[in-house]
């Protein structure tokens, strides 16, 4: 496969009559699946994202930006954005609203509609990914990002009414402040580019993990040279290409020791790994903690 589309998250988030989820992450209560830190990997959707940070401090890496989001920050994500979410510090709550952004469309080419929506799904415009408390516009989208996720809170049609309203309310504030960005200025060619690779890269691993792969058939996968997959890693996530493929076999080894019986040894063979030895060494590295010993910290 030499497209992206393994990157793109499997979950579905709301559904056709309600496509619109929240989600509320508190850290203190995900010890067990992250010892070392939260942490949810490179991935896009085609949901936008609001995430807002209640307390504690977060990492987002969007495309090729990184943004440190503070208590009270709040964030947003694009449509089909590269993003990916790390907690730095383990009493961290923050929540998630993701939309469909197609449930803003209309069939009516009002000015509403033409000036705000259709370039937003166009992708012609797209949302400015940070609102922080010293904006101007702050408090007026704080109190509707507040609105929305206790309204979310409920369920029922009433529910996703009231918050499909607060959605066009939030886009038309955002208009009004000229929080929108122009998508074809807000990265040149070359960057755009530079995402696609990363995405085609980042997605033959994931299909491939359990097999041998090499930095050259990588670049031969974008048809680039091997310095340029290596320096597009160290760019885009700080790491290199082998060493992301040994996390990704160990994220899918760490999902086989929660869910399943399958011996260590098995695991190791399962995920790609053709030494134990290695395999347990690269676990703790990554883990601060031995498969077994992972495996019982679930079995209480």
């Amino acid at each position: 496969m030499d497209d992206y589309s393994l990157l793109k998250e499997k979950v579905e988030h709301g559904s056709i009559r309600y496509p619109i989820q929240y989600l509320k992450f508190d850290l203190t209560s995900l010890e067990k699946e992250y010892p070392n830190r939260f942490y949810v990997d490179r991935h896009w959707h085609s949901e936008c994202e609001i995430l807002y940070v209640e307390k504690g401090t977060l990492e987002l890496e969007q495309n090729l930006n990184t943004i440190m989001l503070h208590e009270g920050d709040i964030a947003f994500i694009d449509s089909e954005d590269l993003h990916a979410i790390t907690g730095f510090t383990k009493d961290t709550i923050h929540h998630a609203i993701l939309f469909d952004p197609q449930l803003l469309s209309s069939s009516m080419n009002d000015a509403f509609q033409n000036d705000i929506i259709a370039p937003f799904l166009e992708h012609i415009s797209g949302f400015s990914s940070l609102i922080s408390p010293d904006l101007l516009a702050y408090s007026m989208i704080h109190r509707l990002v507040e609105d929305l996720i206790d309204c979310l809170a409920q369920e029922g049609d009433y529910a996703y009414y009231e918050a499909k309203v607060m959605l066009f309310q939030l886009f038309l504030i955002m208009y009004e402040m000229e929080l929108f960005v122009q998508k074809d200025i807000h990265y040149n060619e070359e960057q755009r580019l530079a995402i696609d690779r990363y995405k085609m890269i980042q997605s033959y691993i994931k299909e491939h993990y359990k097999e041998e792969i090499h930095l050259e058939e990588l670049a031969e996968l974008i048809e680039c040279s091997e310095n340029y997959v290596g320096r597009l890693f160290k760019k885009i996530r700080n790491d290199s290409p082998i060493h992301y493929l040994i996390q990704y076999r160990i994220e899918k080894a760490c999902e086989l020791l929660r869910n399943t019986t399958m011996s260590v040894y098995d695991i190791c063979l399962e995920v790609g790994f053709t030494n134990a030895s290695y395999f347990i060494r690269q676990f703790k590295e990554c883990m601060n903690t031995t498969p077994l010993k992972y495996r019982k910290s679930f079995r209480h």
